[in-house]
């Protein structure tokens, strides 16, 4: 079974503007996947199909082996979530949203506070635990829902942009937490600009552009792709540039 599985999906908006055309995929569990594209290729309302977010117009996804139009509520106890704009409940201080998301996921006070003392002194946010939301600088609340986003143990992440505005220390601290996530059994889906991001750590990776998935595969596969020696490095780059029409 599949921990991500896109049939045919396709997503179009009230305005009429297709933002997702016919997108299939599939997102072997333990794997970390990469969507590269550049802005306004799909990838946002792609991650926001996956994580319920957002409802296909057309076509099938499965997350976890659940159909996201039938168990939506399900498949989010069992996923971690950082999407481009803030998911903080702006009524409560930085730890009392990390409390209530652990809550909803159905963990007990004894097991989750611990963990979540444990992500606020790892991301530094110990002197921002009884702040506003409100208040919170952009990188402050990209922080805090980096920690939400991990801190249940959900058996898939599905990060959005995930180290769009963080200190580079903070963002090699999240390369290798993703990394043990992996190792620990769990899979990752992962939308970036960056494509030394996407060539470190994904297994895969595909690029989307107009909403369709014009490429796809390991970095060795999308260099061959590409015209390049699979050993050569910026395979990945002349893939993408390929991709996107020598776009930038």
């Amino acid at each position: 079974m599949a921990a991500v599985l896109v049939d045919h999906a396709t997503v179009v908006y009230p305005s009429g503007v297709k933002a997702v055309e016919g997108l299939s995929m599939c997102v072997r569990h333990g794997e970390i996947f990469g969507l590269l594209g550049l802005n306004g290729a799909g990838k946002t309302s792609a991650i926001k199909m996956l994580a319920t977010l957002l409802r296909p117009t057309a076509g099938r996804v499965r997350i976890l082996g659940l159909d996201t139009m039938e168990r939506p509520a399900e498949i989010k106890r069992r996923i971690g979530v950082v999407p481009q704009e803030n998911n903080l409940d702006t009524y409560l201080d930085v730890r009392q949203n990390l409390a209530f998301h652990c809550r909803y996921a159905g963990l007990a006070k004894k097991d989750y506070t611990p963990r979540v003392e444990e992500w606020l002194a790892l991301l530094g946010l110990e002197g921002k635990a009884t702040e506003s939301v409100l208040r919170l600088s952009g990188g402050t609340k990209r922080k805090a829902m980096l920690a939400k986003a991990f801190l249940t143990e959900p058996e898939l992440l599905i990060l959005d942009e995930p180290t769009a505005g963080l200190d580079p220390d903070v963002r090699a601290l999240l390369w290798d937490k993703v990394g043990e996530f992996r190792r620990n059994g769990g899979t990752v889906f992962l939308s970036t600009h960056y494509l030394e991001e996407a060539e470190r750590l994904c297994d895969r990776i595909g690029i989307l552009h107009g909403g369709r998935l014009v490429a796809e595969g390991t970095v060795a596969d999308l260099a061959r792709w590409a015209g390049r020696d699979a050993s050569e490095r910026g395979g990945v780059e002349a893939a993408f540039r390929r991709a996107v029409g020598g776009c930038s």
